[in-house]
């Protein structure tokens, strides 16, 4: 079974780049852990620009990609069969997943996401913040409950 290191959001931070972890400081404090992962990574950049094709940026391409990572994430730790070779992969160097394990996770998971890597590890590192303060079996019934509803 899986564990995570008992580390405070500011030891989970030390994985990010310092300009990231102060946005994600402001975003924990004013909507709570869960709630700035969703809008880290749903953030939308400038609005009404043209990219480099000369097509709007502001087409809404339909894709949530915090549904997508959260449910990815949740499979990866919650033993879902899709991922029994990376799980194995990730506890292989002992059962707690440490700050180690949020650029592993990032990496995994940013082209099934489709999002780049430097882009997920604030999220996932939040993610892992807020599951081994749970606990993998609370954070995992709690994903299960929510899941079915």
């Amino acid at each position: 079974m899986i564990e995570f290191e008992n580390l405070t959001l500011e030891e989970w931070g030390q994985s990010l780049k310092p300009y990231q972890f102060n946005i994600i400081l402001q975003l924990v404090r004013n909507y709570g852990e869960m709630e700035a992962a969703e809008k880290w990574i749903n953030a939308k950049g400038p609005q009404e620009t043209a990219t480099f094709g000369g097509i709007s940026n502001s087409l809404n391409t339909g894709k949530n990609y915090w549904y997508s990572l959260r449910d990815e994430f949740n499979k990866l730790i919650c033993g879902h069969p899709d991922y029994t070779k990376e799980r194995e992969k990730l506890i292989s160097t002992g059962k707690i997943i440490g700050l180690g394990g949020v650029s592993y996770i990032s990496t995994l998971l940013s082209p099934i996401v489709g999002l780049s890597v430097p882009i997920l590890t604030p999220a996932v590192m939040l993610l892992l913040h807020t599951a081994g303060k749970m606990g993998i079996n609370a954070y995992c019934s709690m994903v299960t409950t929510n899941s079915d509803n």
